[in-house]
């Protein structure tokens, strides 16, 4: 089984599963049906196809879109520690981990 997009005036309309193209196709004439090479899904519905690549979705209000680097942008730059972005204070929280020493005592 295969992951297909279904497009309409270059946005993802819709993903499906099936055996093969033809098989899209034939269920769904007229549609534009692309096989996904790349990791998509339901919450990529909306998402825009650029020149043959599917355009992810936006992460958070506060990304900015870069046409060149084909990516979404955070406001401040990634830190080198594990670390997760928090919307709320636009900033990155460092990831702590404690070992089990640390949780025992």
């Amino acid at each position: 089984m295969t992951i297909f997009a279904i497009i309409e005036n270059n946005v993802i309309e819709n993903v499906a599963v099936a055996d093969d193209k033809i098989t899209m196709e034939l269920l769904l004439p007229g549609k534009v049906v692309i096989e996904e090479t790349e990791v998509t899904g339901v919450a990529w519905i909306g998402s825009e196809v650029i020149d043959g690549k599917f355009k992810p979705p936006q992460p958070t209000e506060s990304w900015t879109w870069d046409a060149d680097a084909f990516d979404w942008i955070p406001p401040v730059p990634r830190p080198e520690f594990p670390s997760y972005w928090d919307e709320e204070s636009l900033s990155w929280i460092e990831i702590q981990f404690t070992t089990t020493e640390e949780e025992n005592a």
